[in-house]
């Protein structure tokens, strides 16, 4: 399967240095625009088994970065992360790698999980 960043919310200055990193890496990359938060994750991979949804997404882009890893295995993640801090690059806070569970998911579900579990890990409940 091939190595896929999903990206969220992310400025064109920082798309261009992510796409720096990932080209060299052998990873697509993917800006996903608003209207798309709606669709599946799975279908946003372009993975097969998932269509689209008729739904357009109208609400407020999200406060923050987020992005999904999809394809990686938990060697290329380690390879990916440490090339990442290599560079100096600012991290993506609210990240994941795909699972079959979070791949049914659409943009908007998992930025809430992650948002909540960031919020705890740094507050607390």
């Amino acid at each position: 399967m091939t190595r896929k960043l999903l990206l969220f919310c992310v400025d064109q200055d920082r798309l261009r240095e992510i796409r720096r990193l990932a080209q060299r890496m052998d990873i697509e990359v993917v800006r996903i625009e608003r209207p798309g938060y709606w669709q599946k994750l799975g279908y946003l991979a372009k993975m097969t088994g998932f269509t689209e949804e008729s739904r357009v997404y109208m609400g407020a882009e999200f406060p923050e970065e987020m992005m999904l890893m999809v394809g990686f295995g938990s060697r290329d993640l380690d390879w990916f992360l440490a090339a990442w801090k290599e560079t100096g690059l600012p991290p993506v806070r609210l990240k994941a790698m795909a699972t079959q569970t979070n791949l049914q998911w659409s943009p908007v579900a998992l930025f809430q999980e992650l948002f909540e579990e960031d919020r705890q890990m740094r507050f607390g409940s």
